[in-house]
């Protein structure tokens, strides 16, 4: 894993090199290996940088470092992931008499790129973002793996310039991009805690989609898609069979992500997605595999006893890390510093805390992240399908039951969020708030008047196209697209590469993705019992009481800190003049709130964690222009 920024442009500037440095040092976390930069000029008057920061993973002598330069010498690539599929790629193009110098995953792109040109990546399990700078076609050819894992973000300036780098933060080094917010996307924010893809809560930084590729040429920009799901036919496999090939992909996927010149571990929660990772681990490792659990102090949430017995059960080299409310408080600047965007989740500190800790012991870890969005892991799978019922479509438009149900109390906060989105006849819109911190009625009402006046129309207009034949596909291919893409992938990626750690997802291969959406969905819901093929699966590695256990997730009681141990730092934040003056929010309901919420009369803590890390964000970033 490492960290890579660029820039193509007819701009003259004598001081492109120390430019293009201090990119590259903007994200030194990312790769503390090594570093390197090269800027050269074409014959259109065009001026090329390209630059890397190096986290070593897989052959770690010198001649792994990039920016790398092809044997023909026609191609130049600087490149963020990891190819999985790399060796056997690199024995088909020796046999055809390509030359390498190195035992990099790199060189093989390069002369996959040379080969094939754009149609390399048709040949690439992994995940990366990557740019190759063309010598022959004076262009720049940039691609993002099919899900999304590695980042890549840009901004460009028509018939001038093109910025990219791995973190926002970089692309801030070029000289004349100055920090916007974008207001539509910061509504985005306020309603779902992320911004959706392409765009970013910047104005004119712009992420590239998952399976997409950008060339850049003579001042212009063009964006394709190599990937998608798009086929959705159920393949008539027997649940025998689907379960077989589902164990034998696993294990495969697994296999893959071992490979690595540094050690290995895993992020080990006790539950069924991490716990399975381990377990397949364990079997292909004659070492015990380091596992690495975070919990609460004196927390009644804590799944460390879970994760204790997964780890006994395999022998691992188990390691456990305990956070405090100061440790959390401490961390909030830090995660949206590293995130480019306020945090989307309380989970994100956690993580990030925990990376810090494991980076002691390895460099790679092996995570569970998509397995829900996969195979249907989240209450909201099984619930959403009540929708299309004779019975749904009388209980979910009752204004008699609907004012019952939203006059229970915070208690009851779950069964009114799955009734009041069953409740929502556009899909996308239902698909948006099974996840959101609250409705969009809620979100509205705490914007000032002035502010949604001018911006809103623009947030409203941007729902997106949904593939998919039955609901269950689309809501899932709705997640796959945004959901994992834009807070998971995103939190993952920031908060270990904060540490220097690379984490790889098994569950993430893209035959796994597709495997996935191609099952019947009964082998995924069934009745109500959810990820049903893959409980299957574990059943030959783990006991019933891990497959079967209630999925916690990592619960931080910030409603309790917002009232006690933070309660100065949210006062200090959110009833602030500073707060107020930017006009964005309704200052009488703001305050209503969070007087509310502090005096235990009602419980607002995901407004308030939306809310705060909103206002970290415009202080630790926008004021600091």
């Amino acid at each position: 894993m490492c960290g890579l920024a660029g820039f193509y442009t007819n701009i003259a500037n004598s001081n492109y090199t120390n430019i293009l440095k201090s990119m590259i040092d903007a994200i030194h976390h990312r790769g503390p290996d090594s570093e390197d930069i090269h800027v050269f000029s074409n014959s259109n008057n065009g001026i090329v940088g390209l630059g890397h920061k190096r986290l070593s993973i897989i052959d770690l002598s010198v001649k792994g470092k990039q920016p790398m330069t092809s044997v023909s010498g026609k191609t130049t690539i600087v490149f963020n992931g990891e190819i999985y599929n790399y060796q056997p790629l690199r024995v088909e193009l020796e046999s055809e008499g390509w030359q390498f110098r190195t035992n990099t995953d790199t060189e093989v792109i390069l002369n996959l790129y040379e080969k094939y040109g754009e149609d390399c990546l048709q040949y690439l399990n992994g995940m990366f973002a990557f740019a190759i700078y063309d010598r022959e076609k004076e262009q720049l050819f940039i691609a993002r793996d099919r899900l999304g894992i590695r980042p890549l973000f840009y901004m460009y300036e028509p018939g001038s310039t093109f910025v990219f780098a791995s973190e926002i933060k970089s692309i801030f080094q070029f000289p004349g991009i100055h920090k916007s917010v974008n207001n539509s996307a910061l509504i985005d924010y306020t309603r779902n805690r992320y911004v959706s893809n392409p765009e970013t809560i910047y104005k004119g930084m712009m992420k590239l989609e998952p399976g997409s590729f950008l060339l850049y040429k003579q001042g212009q920009l063009t964006k394709k898609k190599y990937w998608d799901i798009t086929n959705f036919e159920k393949r008539n496999l027997s649940f025998s069979d689907a379960q077989m090939e589902l164990d034998q992909l696993m294990q495969d996927s697994i296999r893959l992500r071992m490979i690595s010149d540094v050690p290995v571990g895993a992020y080990l929660s006790g539950g069924l997605d991490s716990s399975l990772i381990v377990a397949m681990m364990a079997q292909n490792s004659s070492k015990p595999i380091k596992t690495f659990s975070v919990g609460l102090e004196n927390s009644q949430y804590n799944e460390l006893g879970y994760a204790k017995s997964v780890a006994d059960m395999f022998k691992t080299d188990h390691h456990e890390f305990v956070i405090s409310p100061k440790d959390f408080r401490d961390s909030l600047y830090q995660v949206v510093h590293f995130r480019d965007a306020p945090s989307s989740e309380t989970a994100d500190i956690p993580m990030l805390l925990m990376s810090r800790q494991a980076k002691k012991e390895v460099s790679v870890v092996l995570t569970g992240e998509g397995c829900d969005e996969l195979f249907g892991g989240y209450p909201k799978y099984a619930y959403d399908q009540l929708t299309d019922t004779a019975w749904g479509k009388i209980v979910f438009n009752n204004r008699l039951i609907s004012k019952m149900v939203n006059s229970l109390p915070y208690s009851f906060r779950k069964a009114k969020l799955a009734y009041n989105s069953l409740s929502i006849q556009d899909d996308v819109k239902r698909y948006r708030n099974w996840f959101a911190s609250f409705s969009e009625s809620q979100a509205d009402s705490l914007l000032s008047d002035e502010f949604k006046n001018q911006y809103l129309s623009d947030a409203s207009a941007r729902f997106p196209v949904i593939n998919g034949v039955t609901n269950l596909d689309k809501m899932q291919y709705y997640d796959m697209k945004f959901w994992l893409t834009d807070n998971l992938l995103e939190r993952g990626d920031r908060t270990m590469m904060a540490a220097s750690i690379e984490g790889r997802l098994p569950f993430l291969d893209y035959r796994l993705a597709e495997f996935a959406f191609r099952i019947k969905e009964s082998y995924k819901i069934n009745g109500f019992n959810r990820k049903y093929i893959v409980k299957k699966v574990a059943e030959k590695y783990l006991p019933n009481h891990i497959i079967n256990r209630k999925k916690i997730g990592f619960y931080m009681p910030i409603a309790d800190w917002f009232r006690n141990e933070m309660k100065d730092f949210v006062t200090d934040h959110l009833l602030s003049s500073t707060f107020f003056n930017r006009g964005i929010f309704n200052k009488k309901k703001v305050e209503e709130m969070v007087k509310a919420h502090i005096n235990g009369v009602t419980n607002h803590e995901k407004e308030i964690w939306m809310l705060l890390n909103l206002e970290i964000w415009f202080r630790s970033s926008v004021d600091r222009r």
